[in-house]
């Protein structure tokens, strides 16, 4: 149920609302000011007295399970719909998928061998934030608004008030604008895209999400990484249903759906609560082209910050001398820009050079598996027995290779 205090307001014509609040000897203004203030946060309530009645609003549910279409639909909104006039609620859920935020390395953030090898998808989001696991257990949500009407806590706190008013649960928001369940597991990350005049506020919301698999997922196999991309802050998290059996998904979906509406006195109706196919060019040309573009691995991987990585390998022995290797790497736009070994062995100083030669001519590449093995072809090649180069060479040569290589297992 709504507070008094809103439905009141909600009754309202927008002069009368101005004039009562300035008139300080009405008592039930009084009444409801005091009602009202108790339930929300002051920010909230001075936003909902400048902004509520200005725009209609619409819930839109994604009918697709790939991440990149019903991303490609909510770009799609905020850029061609205007917000100031109608005000979204786009929720969608999705195939297990790595979400990377837009000025992060998801290299640096998840196991992206485990996701290839497990064939999730891996995407770049147009918002800030931390990486995130999605799976079907997992419940998207995107708050398109006005930039006037961009609040976060506005819209966080309806998702809480629709939640714990439905389900007997205690949800609360702490100072990074995460939901919490308990006051203690995180069950929703949050991240925004704003415009001049456009905006978007989406989060997640664990319902039954596979915590092991995020857990792996989200833990990088890269060591050695200098970056100044935005890093992601782990959290214990939990999942909804784990506290709530009697939470389902579709319940979840359309109590939050049917509670934006409310706010504003619409009901769910096959207008205001549509199901959608994101990529419907009738309705929304163009955005097959958006999708495109976000799987490209332009977009995935060469967005990321420029980053390095210094890693050392001990433990090899030549001529009964111990030596170790050191690898310096750095990459720019997703391309290997240069890439260094160092070999303290003053029997391997020749072999050193060698093979430092050899990267200065065959680094520059972008770092796709393709390109990694055609390189290590290519070194494989020269550092052989039918090459130019001494025979005595060849076993650690391969074995510096070994540790390059070892240099780009975050791949």
């Amino acid at each position: 149920m709504f507070p008094v205090g809103l439905r009141i307001f909600s009754s309202f014509p927008r002069n009368s609302f101005k004039e009562c609040v300035s008139c300080r000897n009405n008592n039930i203004v009084r009444t409801v000011l005091t009602s009202t203030f108790r339930h929300r946060t002051n920010q909230r309530q001075i936003h909902l007295s400048k902004s509520r009645f200005k725009a209609a609003r619409i819930v839109v549910i994604s009918t697709s399970d790939v991440i990149f279409d019903s991303l490609a639909l909510e770009e799609w909104l905020y850029e061609h719909r205007d917000l100031s006039s109608k005000e979204y609620l786009f929720m969608w859920k999705n195939k297990p998928a790595i979400v990377s935020g837009r000025h992060q390395n998801p290299w640096l953030e998840a196991n992206i061998p485990l996701a290839a090898s497990l064939g999730l998808d891996i995407a770049r989001r147009s918002s800030g934030g931390g990486t995130v696991y999605h799976d079907e257990g997992n419940l998207n949500l995107s708050f398109l608004k006005s930039r006037d009407n961009y609040n976060r806590r506005e819209n966080l706190d309806l998702v809480v008030e629709a939640v714990t008013n439905k389900w007997d649960i205690d949800l609360t928001i702490n100072d990074r604008d995460d939901i919490l369940l308990n006051k203690l597991y995180k069950v929703s990350g949050t991240a925004a895209k704003l415009g001049r005049l456009q905006s978007y506020h989406h989060f997640t919301l664990l319902h039954s999400v596979d915590l092991d698999l995020l857990q792996r997922c989200l833990t990088s196999p890269m060591q050695g990484a200098s970056s100044k991309a935005t890093k992601s802050f782990p959290a214990t998290v939990m999942n909804l249903s784990e506290q709530e059996p009697d939470i389902t998904f579709d319940s979840l979906t359309s109590t939050i759906g049917e509670h934006f509406l409310a706010e504003v006195g619409l009901e769910a109706t096959p207008d205001t609560f549509r199901y959608l196919n994101p990529l419907c060019e009738t309705e929304f040309p163009g955005v097959t082209d958006i999708a495109r573009r976000l799987q490209t691995w332009e977009w995935r991987f060469a967005k990321s910050p420029d980053f390095s990585i210094e890693r050392n390998f001990t433990g090899h022995t030549y001529k009964s001398l111990p030596y170790s290797v050191q690898v310096k790497l750095a990459v720019r736009k997703g391309a290997l820009t240069s890439l260094e070994v160092r070999v303290d062995n003053p029997e391997l100083e020749q072999l050193d050079q060698l093979i430092n030669q050899f990267c200065r001519d065959h680094s520059g590449f972008l770092l796709m598996h393709e390109n990694v093995k055609t390189f290590e072809d290519k070194f494989l090649y020269c550092f052989s027995e039918s090459s130019n180069k001494q025979i005595e060479y060849v076993s650690e040569a391969r074995r510096i290779l070994k540790c390059i290589l070892s240099s780009l297992d975050f791949l």
